[in-house]
């Protein structure tokens, strides 16, 4: 009887060992992931930038983006921020792109009732974040405008910032960005999407090689 009972108290302490064991896995388990997704949309949010509306001469659009861009510059416009839209020469449309180039902007826009006098587009063909910042400079100057504000996606505005004030510190103009609210990229969810990974990944190491005084586009 005794050895029975001795059995008994053994099964049960092994079960709640096993029981416990179990539990604690799936405590580790619960924290990995939860600190796994607060690390990676603190990776995403670390990327995004974005100033309120605000009064500007003119609204610049980067190249390289889709309908977001030219829709969220358009709304900026007709809500009366600025009068002017400037736009960066993309040259021909490269096949096998899906991206929006000026010439497509510039007919959306014109679609959408900006009078063709308050489009204004970059002389030279950009062909890298800096090449916009500078032609977009050479224009700036050239126009006397002395505030901008610059449209882009989310994941690709803090570098974008940086490099436009990098590139426009020997001027008295004023710079601020604002990231395309219905863009596909969100801190929230850009992990689950290889595009997103590949947006991501690049800005970081763009960001990095900048820091440490690599030539980056």
């Amino acid at each position: 009887m005794n050895k029975e009972i001795k059995n008994k108290n053994y099964n049960s302490k092994g079960c709640y060992k096993v029981v416990g064991g179990a539990f604690g896995l799936v405590i580790i388990a619960i924290m990995v992931v939860s600190m796994t997704y607060i690390g990676l949309r603190a990776m995403g949010a670390y990327l995004i930038v974005s100033s309120d509306l605000q009064a500007a001469n003119a609204i610049i659009i980067l190249s390289g983006g889709d309908e977001t861009r030219m829709k969220e510059a358009l709304r900026i416009y007709n809500e009366n921020y600025a009068r002017q839209i400037i736009l960066t020469e993309t040259g021909n449309e490269v096949e096998g792109y899906s991206y929006l180039h000026s010439f497509d902007m510039r007919i959306l826009l014109l679609v959408n009732g900006v009078p063709s006098g308050n489009i204004l587009i970059t002389e030279k063909v950009v062909s890298s974040t800096r090449d916009e910042a500078l032609a977009v400079k050479n224009l700036k100057l050239t126009r006397q405008i002395n505030t901008g504000k610059i449209v882009t996606d989310p994941y690709h505005t803090r570098r974008a910032l940086k490099i436009f004030q990098k590139e426009f510190a020997d001027t008295n103009i004023q710079l601020f960005i604002r990231a395309a609210p219905n863009s596909w990229y969100n801190s929230r969810t850009w992990f689950l999407s290889i595009r997103g990974w590949q947006s991501t990944l690049q800005e970081y190491l763009k960001l990095i090689m900048d820091r440490f005084g690599w030539v980056v586009d």
